[in-house]
Formats: structure tokens, sequence, C-alpha cells
């Protein structure tokens, strides 16, 4: 939908072709990307999935769609399509609700708010006006204060609108800094939201707390660090996922699109560093911060799947037994897979697209890989140098998107060179753009498990799938002031 408003403001003519199950989504990114009259062509589901496993297949499909295409693309624009219109704003009403008990009144509540697409599908927690003033006695952040917009409907996020949504989350207000960084994160400019919500590819978010704020609110960075039972991690993740369909207007099958659905999509994969059983300086003091600080760092992580495009365990464990370098080797093998997973598509060509890898180590591992003499720097080097993959292995196709997102300068600036020698005889082409972009925490039990996850280096149209934000203004803990 965004190349298709590209190609008006060029002046162009431009039709979106979109399958009939789809129709409601693209007609709800039309009006997101400001051209709610945009033309359409629609080609029937069942024959268009059924058919596209070749060109063949698929050709009737294309040719009973060519007649629409033509009309859409020659056509004059009515004065309606030629016109604007100011998109519709919903205003921020109190909702009463009474019954004829309290019990009833609550289950009337969330009856109500799930099927106005206003919850997740999880009990919640009537936002009334004393538990939001409540929950903003966490922050000096001012109510109204509008922190950015919230993809895909870009609805504005404001202090109230999170303290709301963290309130039906069952959150306390001492986590209301931690919330508010984060979503600070999601709406910065530069990260791709809209692709992490909308996607079909089931992407999800990964939230990871560092500094003493996390210990300080009893967030869980051991054993069973992506499970339950830990309030702080599952009502900040909770608070997350509500603030992004309230202010994001998503609902599934609508315009959230993802086939399976998002991994813990209830909550995200929320957690703290274990920054007492690191050897290590913790993540945000690697980024510059200092460690007394408190920072969240928000990324899209991969979906389902058996390779690292999703979460994948690299092991250690309480039964088998293992060795620092048996662990490496996993984690290189593992790296590797992902060159196939990692691709975009550019004119039906798999482009190969260096990634950049989320890991988690758990402590154990860390500190026999710190008796060995790694730090940080040196494991994402080794990362980097081991998962090189020599020009003798690629094929010409790969060699051939290559050089053309070398062409199209899709590569960074700075390591184009590095790309340039690679392909050639006895070069050898990284998986990785550059070694910091393995992206390294500590956290788990002891004994516990490793494991990584992936996502694209470049998302669409150049943002960025990870960010860190420091936690500040808060009023009731020692740390986030």
């Amino acid at each position: 939908m965004a190349g298709s408003v590209r190609i008006d403001k060029l002046g162009k003519p431009v039709v979106f072709v979109v399958t009939d199950n789809f129709i409601h989504d693209a007609k709800s990114g039309a009006e997101d990307t400001g051209m709610p009259r945009l033309r359409m062509v629609t080609v029937p589901a069942d024959e268009y999935y059924k058919r596209r496993v070749s060109r063949e297949e698929v050709k009737p499909v294309a040719v009973a769609a060519v007649d629409a295409l033509i009309d859409g693309l020659t056509r004059p624009l009515t004065a309606e399509e030629a016109g604007t219109s100011a998109k519709q704003v919903e205003m921020a009403r109190t909702v009463k609700i009474t019954a004829e008990s309290y019990d009833a009144a609550l289950e009337k509540f969330n009856q109500l708010f799930l099927d106005n697409h206003w919850g997740s599908g999880l009990p919640l927690m009537p936002p009334t006006a004393e538990r939001v003033k409540w929950m903003l006695t966490g922050t000096k952040r001012s109510p109204g204060e509008v922190i950015g917009t919230v993809a895909p409907k870009n609805g504005k996020a404001t202090i109230e609108k999170i303290a709301i949504n963290a309130a039906m989350a069952g959150a306390r207000p001492e986590y209301m800094p931690v919330i508010i960084a984060a979503m600070e994160a999601l709406t910065d400019k530069s990260y791709d939201l809209l692709h992490v919500m909308a996607s079909t590819g089931s992407f999800t978010l990964q939230i990871i707390v560092n500094g003493p704020i996390a210990e300080e609110i009893g967030m869980n960075s051991g054993i069973g660090l992506l499970g339950y039972g830990f309030r702080a991690n599952n009502t900040i993740g909770h608070a997350l996922r509500l603030s992004l369909i309230n202010m994001g207007h998503l609902w599934p099958g609508e315009n959230d699109m993802a086939l399976l659905g998002r991994p813990s999509s209830h909550t995200f994969y929320v957690f703290a560093e274990n920054e007492r059983n690191d050897p290590w300086e913790p993540y945000h003091v690697s980024l510059g911060y200092k460690k007394a600080e408190s920072c969240v760092t928000v990324s899209t992580v991969g979906s389902y799947s058996a390779s690292l495009s999703g979460l994948v365990a690299f092991g250690g464990g309480a039964v088998f037994p293992w060795t620092p370098q048996s662990l490496l080797d996993n984690m290189v093998r593992t790296i590797k897979m992902s060159r196939d997973m990692m691709t975009v598509w550019k004119l039906g060509t798999a482009v190969p697209s260096p990634g950049k890898q989320f890991l988690v180590l758990h402590p154990e591992f860390v500190m026999e890989l710190n008796r060995k003499g790694f730090t940080r720097k040196k494991l994402q080097e080794y990362l980097y140098e081991q998962t090189l993959i020599p020009y003798e292995q690629l094929s010409p196709k790969e060699i051939a998107s290559l050089r053309r997102r070398l062409a199209d300068r899709e590569i960074p600036e700075d390591r184009i060179p590095v790309f340039e020698a690679s392909l050639k005889p006895g070069g050898k082409v990284p998986l990785l753009i550059r070694p910091e972009h393995s992206y390294i925490f500590v956290a788990g039990g002891i004994p516990g498990y490793s494991f990584g996850t992936s996502y694209f280096s470049t998302p669409p149209y150049g943002a960025t799938a990870v960010m860190t934000k420091p936690i500040r203004d808060a009023t009731l803990t020692k740390s986030g002031r």
C-alpha cells in the first residue's frame, strides 16, 4: 500500500491488486495512507492461492484481471476520487456500565470492550478515573503529553492513554516509566512498527529491561523468564498490547494479518537482563549508558519457525552435558540456517538480506565464555567471522541479487566496500552486516537455556527494527528518575 502512495505521488496512475479475502485490510490501509479512494482490483483468493505454484498455473487468474487493471489505470478520475476528505476522528468518551451487581457489571464491561475491539481477549480491570489517576502517580510526565503516533491508524499516544491501558492490564504505577519508555521506542519515527503489527508473517515484539529498575519492580530475569507468574513482566507486556490495539486500532483479520497470530501476542516477550549473574557489562552500558541508568530495548523478532527466523534454543539445560564450544557451534550452525530465511523478494527473485540476530545467553554459558577470554565484543566478532559464506558457495542468482543490492545502495555506505570485496573468488559474504549486529543479552537461570531470534536487517523503506530508550521521570522507584 505504501508503494501505491509513492507511485501516486510521482503523478503516475496506480491500481492496487488484492485478493478478495484481504479487501478489508486493503481499504483500511488505503485510508491510513491518505488514499481512501484508491482504485483496487480484486482477484479470487481461492483461485490465486491454489494456482500460484507456477506462472503457468496462475496465468488464468492474471488474464481475468487484465481488463479491470487497464480500466483502472486509464479511466479519468472522478471528482470524488480526485478530491480529499478529512478522516473522521473518534473523540474520547466516558463509558458508563450498570448492572444488577458488581460481578455482572464487570462481565458486561469485559464483553463490551471485547465487542468494540478495545480488549485483548484476556480479562481486563476497569479503567476507572480513580484507577487511572493512581497509575499516573508513577510518573512525572503530564497526562496530556503526546509521545508519538501508533501504527497502523496513527492514533496519538499520550501519557494518559498509556495509563488507561496499563490500568486495564492490571499493571502497577511503578511500572509506568517502563511502559512509557517502551511506547516511546515503538512510536519513534524510525521504528518500523507497521511491519510488526500488520504483517502476515506473524512477527512479534521482544522487550528487554536493563538497569536497577528491573529488580526494583520485581521483573523476572531468571528461570521462567518468558513465562507466567511475574506481574511486572506480564502486565507491562499486556499494557503495551492494549496500547497498540487502542491507539493503533488493530484487530486480527482486519489489519493485523498475522496468519497464525503472533507468538505470545497478549504480552509479547518481556523480561529483564540478568545483571546479577552477568560477568560482562550490561547491554545498556555497551551502548554508552551508565550502569545506574535504566533502559528498555524493543525489537521485532521472528515468528513460528524451526530456524533462527523464530525463537530457537541453542542448548544448555539441566539434563544433557554441554560445553561452551558445543553451544558456539550450535549458534553458528543455526545462524547459517537463517541464510535461506533472511531474504526479501524483489521482482520474483530471492535477494539475500544480511541480517541481525538477538541472542539471549544463559549466565552459566557466559561465565564459561568469560573464563575463555570472550567479551561481548569478542563474541560478536567470532560469530561474524564464523558465519561468513565463501563466494564459491553462492549461486549465480545470489551473486546477481547481492550486486543489485549494492548498486541500489541497500547496504550501509560504510559496508559497501566489504561486500564488494566479498563478491570475488576467494571472498566471503557476511550473513551479518557488521559484527555488532549480534545483539547479545544475558538472561535466564542456572541452569538455563540460551536462545536466539532474528529479524530483517532492512525493514521496508529503511526503518529500523530495534530501539533502546532510557527510562525516566519515575516517582515511586529510586531508579528511573
